[in-house]
């Protein structure tokens, strides 16, 4: 599969998971409507966006190099590292001119940014690192290989999602010896893959490339069937407060359906495309705005708009405000994004790039 071309339905889904990102971090300020705590449901089914991210930057980091190992990873620098230092940059004068920074010091600023809510990024980077050589080991094996991988990895998976479910609601419900029963199987049956981390996600990203095109329709529908009960099921536990890991194993099936299911979109309309393509392409500078940008909507609408008074709204009205600050706070960092990456970043970027061919030259 040629990967250096656009592909529409990616862009969509990147662009998709962008927004979930958005409504992960405002999901809260929904609170309950009638009883039910909408923003843990919003914000539980929002946030597969992280697997997602992740099994999107393996789909296509794990192929084989076409330039030199040290040409891949400032590649890498330009398009992961520059922009984190533009935009810590940029959000530290706001903050700093606004006066809401009480720590003036650039550093420990980008610092805690970095180990704080951009923590996306220091956790890609080590599979960003291994990305080529887990490329030529994946390309060894054979499609039955692979496809064995994939249908292994997910009844791991589903088993931890269920086992995890099971002996929650068996000790919560003092049925005390059944929940040690299942705690025993836990032990000696593996609920994960590599600790459980996100970069069997990111591993994951290359299994469902080369896998999804084997799969026949029931294959095809029997997963997508599945990631949608995977899907409440963790929507469930996280309401009812069962036990969830971190990322959560129904994370790897729901992720896997998705990617499934995104595989067979064909968009006709070219400037539909267009503009998903432009979407997605700011995604990353979204995302490092995102949390000053909701911060943003929250003062606008919550605060100056409605004095503090959500809480008086009627439940229609208090969804159609939530649902505004969404779009508030995604739409300004999608137009400063697409602002800054075009005047300042991409500018740069063409510079030492061409800088780069020169001193190779």
């Amino acid at each position: 599969m040629n990967t250096n071309k656009r592909l529409t339905n990616w862009d969509l889904l990147r662009a998709l998971s962008m927004f979930l990102v958005v409504v992960v971090h405002i999901a809260p300020q929904l609170g309950s409507f009638r009883g039910i705590n909408a923003g843990v449901i919003v914000g539980t089914g929002a946030i597969i966006c992280d697997p997602i991210f992740f099994c999107l930057s393996g789909y296509f980091a794990l192929k084989p190099l076409k330039k030199s190992y040290k040409d891949y990873l400032f590649g890498k620098a330009l398009s992961l590292l520059l922009p984190i230092f533009v935009y810590a940059g940029l959000l530290y004068t706001y903050k700093v001119v606004t006066g809401s920074l009480q720590d003036t010091n650039y550093i420990r600023y980008t610092s805690s940014l970095v180990q704080g809510g951009w923590w996306f990024i220091p956790a890609l980077i080590p599979c960003i690192l291994v990305a080529p050589v887990l490329s030529k080991m994946f390309d060894a094996l054979n499609d039955r290989t692979c496809k064995t991988v994939l249908f292994v990895t997910l009844g791991i998976y589903a088993w931890g999602g269920l086992s995890s479910a099971a002996y929650s609601l068996l000790f919560n419900s003092q049925h005390v010896t059944l929940a040690a029963a299942v705690s025993m199987l836990q032990s000696m049956v593996p609920r994960s893959l590599l600790g459980g981390t996100y970069f069997t996600f990111f591993c994951m990203g290359y299994f469902i490339k080369r896998v999804t095109p084997l799969l026949d329709t029931r294959d095809a529908h029997f997963i997508m069937a599945s990631g949608a009960f995977f899907f409440f099921i963790d929507i469930a536990n996280a309401y009812f407060g069962l036990d969830r890991s971190d990322p959560s194993f129904n994370w790897m099936i729901v992720t896997v359906a998705i990617f499934i299911a995104f595989d067979g979109i064909k968009l006709q309309s070219k400037s539909l495309s267009k503009l998903i393509e432009w979407a997605a392409k700011r995604s990353y500078s979204i995302y490092l705005l995102q949390y000053e940008t909701i911060e943003f909507a929250i003062g606008v609408i919550y605060i100056g708009a409605l004095h503090s008074g959500y809480a008086t709204l009627a439940w229609p009205l208090r969804l159609i405000t939530w649902i505004s600050a969404t779009a508030l706070a995604y739409g300004t960092a999608l137009t400063i994004a697409s602002i800054v990456d075009a005047f300042v970043i991409e500018p740069i970027q063409t510079k030492l790039k061409q800088h780069r061919l020169k001193t190779a030259g």
